[in-house]
């Protein structure tokens, strides 16, 4: 099964680390009629962390994994990460490759805000947005989110 990976989960290397491990990164890929905002405020971090919120014409830009339903029951019940704050759903993303696939993905469960973002998950943001090699413009959207964190 896939999972659509945005906000942090950009980084292969952060879902492999902190969520992940067995995770394959599969292709790029793009969620319509949505855009990330930082609707979830983190005490730890002093800042925002994203989700995504309904933009007719807007576009999300992400990964998308190749992961086991396992995988995602763990990470469902993670205390303090997604268990909490996030909530699974299925959606169809446009792949790189053309295709329609039908992928998860967590979206806050309460948003709030939206709040300055943190800087740290700003970066950890744009790290996996240059490594995938993401729009050049959609890269300087991330980077505008660098200059509103804190």
């Amino acid at each position: 099964m896939y999972h659509f990976g945005y906000g942090s989960n950009l980084s292969i290397k952060c879902v492999r680390e902190e969520l992940i491990p067995d995770a394959k990164f599969v292709m790029k890929a793009y969620l319509p009629n949505f855009e990330v905002q930082f609707p979830f405020w983190s005490e730890e971090k002093q800042g925002g962390y994203s989700g995504i919120m309904e933009a007719p014409g807007e576009l999300v830009h992400g990964a998308l994994y190749e992961v086991t339903e396992q995988d995602l029951i763990k990470t469902d019940n993670m205390e303090g990460v997604y268990k909490d704050l996030y909530k699974r759903f299925t959606y169809l993303v446009l792949g790189e490759d053309g295709k329609w696939h039908k992928a998860d993905l967590y979206r806050v469960i309460d948003p709030k805000g939206p709040f300055p973002p943190s800087r740290s998950y700003v970066d950890i943001m744009l790290e996996g947005a240059r490594d995938l090699g993401l729009d050049p413009e959609y890269i300087k959207k991330i980077e505008g989110f660098h200059r509103q964190s804190q």
